[in-house]
């Protein structure tokens, strides 16, 4: 760090408010949810007792790492990465089981090379991949130092842009990714690749099963979560929207006949499998770690390129975004020419825009962010915003809502609903704060004011729920910026102590054996749950949950601790966004301890800080008698320094307390996971 930046001190000395005192309870039930659920469903080796899908057995997991890096105990990356490596370990199909493993019958390996294979291919995907990926994100912003995490961000980085032989997803020629399901096991172009799933109740599905759930779910019943198949073909023809519009209508059994079976795997394959969709923009995310670990250029620009060349299809596509590029690269190259049909793309389902939308909000901020803030990059997910507001229509009841079309075929737009992605505004929110620009504000604004006003559900509400289901929490945080929710801070935290303590309840009712819990194969939701700390402290939307880089106006290192994150007694409060300012509360809730803490511009030192001003308050008298000290006359004066760096030091002396406003120049600056005192790269150990 550049000791030539200046440390401001805290001189007001005030009770602190209920914010900064329910956000250190808050870190402090988190710590006890956390604690409960590491010693009661995993093994002191960091195995967990529950066997699923890789997936989930990491998203249980989740948080641990960010938490830390929050603020939380030194413990919980010690848990993280732990549980990580048992994690992977346990699946990884290098290995096999043991006698002394906790097992069950589920059970399958689901990683090669530490990555995902195709043994379900159905969570090959950037969905359940992205919902793994976020532990593995968060070890760069808790502990970037660590040899075995930049060895993995190189790795897997190298999946994916076209540098391992063993996993050759990326096709250097046409550059495009060779299909929508991937890992390290490489591109599945063929569903004959597959092998079997294995289900709760013991048996087994293969790859013709594979397909049937893709073209008609509800034939097979909970057949997407390795459930109890149960053989419901329909009575009807099939619409199948993958396989259109070569094929416009499908016998429902058209499986049973072997000459007809082949050839609809060989269309589906064809069709389907192989070529490049916008639900692969997520690469970026995984692409952006490896560069925010080394900054190597390569990684910059193959995001970049990458970004760069969807939104060059969306400008060939009359302002739409393609769903299918075919193995040349050339849209809609195995549908006559059709920009729609892809496996996870406008007609999937129909909410397909929840899929859609996660690519495009992740490779439109990891883009901005490696371009130094170039906002033609977040055109990728700008335009498609618009493209849903300009075929929105107002429903025919008295409330005269508007609601967005969320799914296209061929009827053309169709499957009309709320205006969100997962429940929420993700697709606005995280738009307006990488831009910070009027423009995106208006965005915002004209579908909030359009949904609130015609009687939709009012965005200053927040609910309990999970970082899971923290989307919707982005309503009510840019309803706080916009000056229209002012108890926002200590109800949004309320909202996730709630959801903490009832889950810690739950888990302390849960008087289950390690063994009934092995064989329930039953856990509770992670109970670890930070979004309402990353909104209030970071001043920012929290990451996307599926595969999403973190997101921060500002961060904190403990300066005599050497770690990142608030330091004990500490609390901090965004309370003020605009594209030149942040404004901070800090607050020391400790009445005998003085703390230290370091202010970053940006999650990864991105921006800089160009002046700080705050409140300086002085007495009369300066003797050592307190009671005349506590009768002498206060005097508050502005004052205001030069920082011009991505760094400043605050000392807080015990219950005291500042309101800093500083001045931002945003991504001024190469963004790097290096902490403070590393200077502008992070050391290699």
């Amino acid at each position: 760090m550049d000791t030539s930046t200046p440390t401001i001190t805290a001189t007001k000395i005030a009770p602190p408010p209920d914010w900064a005192l329910l956000q250190r309870q808050l870190f402090d039930v988190i710590a006890r949810a956390g604690d409960i659920a590491t010693e009661k469903y995993a093994r002191p080796d960091g195995r967990v007792y529950h066997f699923f899908d890789v997936d989930d057995a990491y998203e249980s997991r989740s948080m641990r790492g960010i938490f830390y890096a929050l603020g939380g105990p030194r413990r919980f990356l010690d848990i993280a990465k732990r549980e990580w490596d048992a994690i992977t370990w346990l699946y990884s199909e290098e290995r096999q089981l043991t006698d002394e493993d906790p097992n069950h019958p589920m059970y399958m390996p689901q990683l090669r090379n530490e990555y995902w294979n195709l043994d379900i291919p159905f969570n090959a995907d950037w969905f359940h991949m992205g919902e793994g990926n976020q532990m593995l994100y968060d070890f760069g912003v808790a502990d970037p130092t660590n040899p075995s995490n930049r060895e993995r961000a190189h790795k897997f980085a190298a999946m994916y842009i076209g540098e391992d032989p063993d996993a050759p997803n990326w096709d250097p020629e046409y550059k495009i990714f060779r299909s929508p399901l991937h890992g390290g096991a490489g591109p599945m172009t063929s569903v004959r690749q597959h092998k079997a799933i294995v289900h709760t109740d013991g048996n087994e599905s293969d790859y013709v099963h594979l397909v049937r759930h893709w073209l008609h779910p509800r034939s097979l019943g909970d057949f997407g979560h390795r459930g109890t198949m149960v053989d419901n073909p329909s009575t009807e023809p099939l619409l199948p929207h993958f396989l259109y519009p070569r094929v416009k209508e499908l016998e429902p059994r058209w499986y049973e006949d072997d000459a007809r079976r082949e050839e609809i795997l060989d269309i589906f394959d064809e069709m389907v499998l192989q070529g490049d969709e916008p639900s692969n923009l997520c690469a970026t995310a995984l692409v952006t770690n490896a560069y925010l670990y080394t900054g190597d250029e390569k990684y910059k620009r193959w995001v970049l390129d990458y970004v760069q060349s969807w939104i060059d299809r969306i400008e060939a596509n009359g302002g739409i975004i393609p769903d299918n590029v075919g193995p040349t690269g050339v849209i809609g190259e195995a549908r006559d020419g059709q920009w729609w049909g892809g496996l996870h793309g406008w007609s999937s389902s129909e909410r397909a825009i929840d899929r859609l939308f996660l690519g495009l909000i992740i490779g439109a901020e990891c883009a901005h962010l490696l371009s130094g803030g170039d906002d033609s990059y977040l055109e990728l997910l700008r335009s498609q915003v618009r493209v849903l507001m300009e075929n929105s229509i107002e429903t025919d009841n008295e409330s005269r809502c508007m609601v967005a079309p969320t799914s296209y075929g061929a009827d053309g737009w169709a499957s009309y609903g709320d205006f969100s992605i997962r429940g929420g505004p993700p697709h606005l929110t995280h738009l307006h704060h990488a831009s910070m620009s009027d423009g995106d504000y208006d965005l915002v604004t004209r579908v909030r004011d359009r949904w609130m006003n015609g009687g939709g559900d009012d965005w200053n509400d927040i609910e309990p729920t999970g970082d899971r289901g923290g989307a919707r929490t982005e309503y009510s945080r840019f309803q706080y910026y916009d000056g229209k929710n002012p108890d926002w801070p200590v109800r949004t935290m309320n909202a996730d102590y709630i959801q903490v303590a009832d889950s810690i309840e739950a888990m302390e009712r849960d008087t289950r054996t390690v063994q009934e819990i092995i064989n329930d194969n039953n856990w509770p939701p992670n109970p670890v749950i930070v979004k309402a700390l990353i909104q209030t402290t970071m001043g920012s939307p929290a990451p996307l949950y599926n595969g999403g880089i973190l997101r921060a106006t500002v961060r904190y290192f403990d300066a005599c601790e050497q770690r990142p994150g608030l330091p004990p007694d500490v609390s901090a409060l965004v309370d003020e966004l605009s594209a030149d300012k942040v404004c901070i509360q800090l607050v020391n809730t400790s009445s005998c301890e003085t703390r230290s803490l370091i202010v970053q511009a940006g999650a990864f030192g991105e921006h800089s800080f160009t002046d700080v001003s705050f409140d300086e308050t002085s007495y009369s008298y300066d003797g050592i008698n307190p009671g005349l000290r506590t009768r002498a006359e206060q005097t508050t004066n502005c004052a205001s320094t030069t920082v011009n760096s991505k760094h400043f030091s605050v000392e807080l002396p015990p219950m005291t307390s500042v309101r800093l406003e500083c001045g931002l120049e945003r991504f001024s600056n190469n963004p790097t996971y290096a902490f403070p005192w590393h200077g502008d790269e992070v050391p290699i150990e």
